[in-house]
């Protein structure tokens, strides 16, 4: 095998670490977004499901393009331990500080929409209970003929 292989696994080894820093790092823009744009239970899942799926897409193309395909448990082993490593040094520092200041960032900038915003939602509320009233007695009427 030789220091040509060796060097091989190893750069394989470092991209594996990287890869897994990689995944923390995208789970923490998506920490980020859910601190600054509240979410329902739903959005949630449908936000975790696609991260997931992402994340075993990036894992399979390191192991198919580096590896061959090969599932070797070292290469999951260094995707943890970037992951692990990433977290404890950079992940645990960044997301609240970052999701803070965008917080604060996008509070100045809207500022001066809020009120124009609430005004607008007032004027779509009313009008939907206006045309939902609308709507029942209409479909009602439809109803009553279909059935006539």
């Amino acid at each position: 095998m030789g220091s040509a292989g060796i060097a091989g696994e190893l750069q394989f080894f470092g991209l594996a670490l990287l890869r897994g820093a990689l995944v923390v790092a995208l789970y923490d823009l998506i920490r980020i977004f859910r601190r600054i744009v509240p979410h329902g239970t739903w959005a949630v899942a449908i936000q975790d499901v696609c991260y997931w799926l992402l994340t075993a897409f990036l894992i399979f193309q390191l192991l198919y393009r580096q590896n061959d395909g090969a599932v070797r448990g070292y290469a999951l082993f260094a995707v943890g331990a970037g992951m692990l490593l990433y977290h404890r040094i950079l992940g645990s520092r960044i997301v609240e500080p970052v999701s803070g200041a965008l917080k604060r960032i996008l509070g100045i900038v809207l500022k001066p929409f809020r009120s124009a915003f609430g005004k607008i939602v007032q004027v779509v509320r009313v009008a939907a209970r206006f045309y939902k009233k609308k709507l029942k007695k209409k479909w009602k009427e439809f109803i009553m003929i279909l059935f006539s």
